[in-house]
């Protein structure tokens, strides 16, 4: 079954709304929790937390300019999801753990996904100039 070019592009462009999304979303929790923690060593986390968010959502801006030639971004990103997923999962409670799986298991496959129809789509649809 061969899939348009078009509708790639709107999946590829579906997946970097999403992330930039969601990474935007958690970099505005943690920026509001860092002015109301108390506690010295939550302020070091949350601001690691919160470069890691605003760095996730630079690199996927500069992924949508040229998808095609920066596919190999979708499968780098995987290893730190996987990496924050599994040190999250410490702290989280044994029903929360399943939800932090799934989660992960789910990005992990729509970036898989996008990974491979980047990579053996035909034509240079993607932004050529």
């Amino acid at each position: 079954m061969k899939i348009s070019e078009k509708k790639i592009f709107y999946y590829i462009n579906f997946l970097v709304f999403l992330t930039i999304g969601i990474n935007s979303f958690y970099a505005y929790s943690f920026i509001d929790k860092f002015f109301y923690t108390t506690n010295d060593k939550n302020f070091e986390i949350l601001i690691s937390a919160i470069s890691l968010e605003i760095a996730w959502i630079s690199i996927f801006v500069w992924f949508s300019f040229r998808p095609k030639e920066r596919k190999d971004i979708l499968i780098l990103t995987i290893i730190p999801m996987i990496i924050s997923n599994t040190l999250t999962n410490l702290t989280l409670a044994q029903m929360q753990i399943y939800t932090n799986i799934l989660f992960l298991f789910l990005f992990s496959s729509l970036y898989l996904i996008g990974y491979f129809l980047l990579r053996f789509s035909n034509k240079d649809y993607f932004y050529d100039s």
